[in-house]
């Protein structure tokens, strides 16, 4: 069968380079939305193909003004949705993965715990974090977004994301000088 058909619905035509250069340009900052909701690199790489896929058969890409936010939009509804249907799913242990990225030179074992625990803590004290502030948070500082990018993706104001972002810092600062002042009797 040549002329099997693969899907119901055409796909429009981009040009193969032009979206190979959109890919390359924009890999990164789909996987890091992807990653910041989902904390798992293979259901973040399965988002962000989605994400690409999705943007391909939308054949909206070359009307875009803002590709970046626009992106970056797709993959965080895409990451909240693949978050809701995975929420009864057991996330593998901390310590495997550590183990797992222990190199066979460089740092030792011991600093490569260290890191490890601290971006743990990190972790911990973001998802204590009401959704709304942690949201914003992962798209400025983990993602790298402006506050117009992050505006467009949360779909609120520009004020709006700077006003989470610092209450997001305020209480960050706040819960690890509490965790810091309690380890150490200060």
């Amino acid at each position: 069968m040549e002329n099997a058909i693969l899907a119901e619905t055409p796909v429009p035509r981009v040009t193969a380079v032009d979206f190979d250069a959109l890919v390359c340009a924009h890999a990164r900052l789909v996987l890091n939305v992807a990653y910041s909701v989902l904390q798992n690199a293979e259901d973040a790489e399965d988002v962000a193909q989605e994400t690409f896929f999705r943007a391909y058969r939308s054949g909206e890409v070359e009307k875009v003004e803002r590709i970046r936010a626009w992106l970056a939009r797709i993959a965080w509804r895409l990451a909240l949705n693949r978050l809701r249907q995975r929420s009864g799913r057991l996330r593998r242990d901390a310590f495997e993965d550590v183990i797992g990225q222990m190199p066979a030179a460089g740092k030792s074992a011991e600093e490569i715990l260290l890191s490890k625990e601290r971006e743990i803590l990190l972790a911990q004290l973001l998802r204590k974090l009401p959704r709304e502030l942690r949201e914003t948070f992962a798209l400025l500082t983990v993602d790298g977004m402006t506050s117009a990018e992050a505006a467009e993706v949360l779909d609120i104001s520009e004020s709006s994301v700077r006003d989470r972002w610092a209450r997001a810092r305020k209480l960050l600062k706040e819960k690890l000088a509490a965790l810091v002042g309690g380890a150490y009797g200060s």
